[in-house]
């Protein structure tokens, strides 16, 4: 290849899942070591707590990233993230290099939905003790690092309602269908989203599934090394397609 066709390398937005903010991210992000890397807050965490969440502007969050590193980028999203890396990538295709999708492999619906919904309810009835007993299964599940990465940006309890309201609302399938580029889906082996595994992976022929044996649905902040090394292999690939 002649240095008049190399390509700089394709940078990353990372997007964080739901209750978390884009500093949960951060040893993920310190693990791609090789091109430019944004983990952006979506509205409703973080420090844009004060806004309310919708898919629209989650979107424009990703976006805004995307154009702060330079377009395309590869955009690699955890569980809420996932759903919003999808919707992205099928409405501004142009702006995606390529697509990783984690931990986000069930369609949603409004019976998925109904047990996020009912906590999310709890929270904003009792929002002090949700908040302790939100952080003390998190620690029991995971540990005291992958908490302290979860907290680091503040938990956003007060925004799951109006997550779940529009995750309920949002036909997954149809937005990543729409995207033309090469898609990744990784799953933990013990995740509850995988569900519809199948029917994402053949939204495209450029889809490919990893699954992580025995992880669960936070797999990428329990192994965030990992998780950085198959997103910056994803990156490289996505390199090699753009100098084609």
């Amino acid at each position: 290849m002649s240095a008049a066709q190399e390509v700089s390398p394709t940078p990353v937005v990372c997007v964080h899942g739901l209750r978390v903010s884009g500093s949960a991210l951060h040893r993920i992000a310190a693990g791609i070591t090789d091109r430019p890397v944004a983990t952006p807050d979506l509205p409703g965490h973080g420090t844009r707590a004060d806004e309310r969440f919708d898919i629209d502007g989650a979107v424009q969050a990703v976006l805004d990233a995307i154009d702060s590193l330079g377009r395309p980028a590869v955009v690699a999203g955890m569980s809420l993230g996932g759903y919003v890396a999808m919707a992205t990538s099928g409405r501004h295709p142009d702006a995606v290099a390529g697509l990783v999708v984690m931990c986000a492999t069930a369609q949603p619906s409004r019976l998925l939905a109904s047990p996020f919904r009912a906590f999310g309810a709890a929270t904003s009835v009792l929002p002090r003790q949700a908040a302790a007993i939100s952080k003390a299964l998190t620690r029991m599940a995971v540990g005291g690092q992958v908490a302290r990465d979860m907290e680091a940006g503040g938990l956003a309890l007060h925004s799951i309602r109006d997550v779940v309201d529009a995750l309920a609302d949002l036909d997954a399938l149809s937005e990543v269908a729409q995207y033309p580029g090469p898609i990744e889906f990784l799953n933990g082996g013990w995740d509850q989203f995988r569900i519809h595994e199948r029917r994402f992976a053949s939204v495209s022929p450029l889809a490919q599934v990893h699954v992580v044996p025995r992880a669960s649905h936070l797999f990428p902040l329990i192994q965030p090394a990992e998780t950085a090394a198959m997103i910056t292999r994803f990156a490289h690939r996505c390199d090699a397609l753009r100098t084609v």
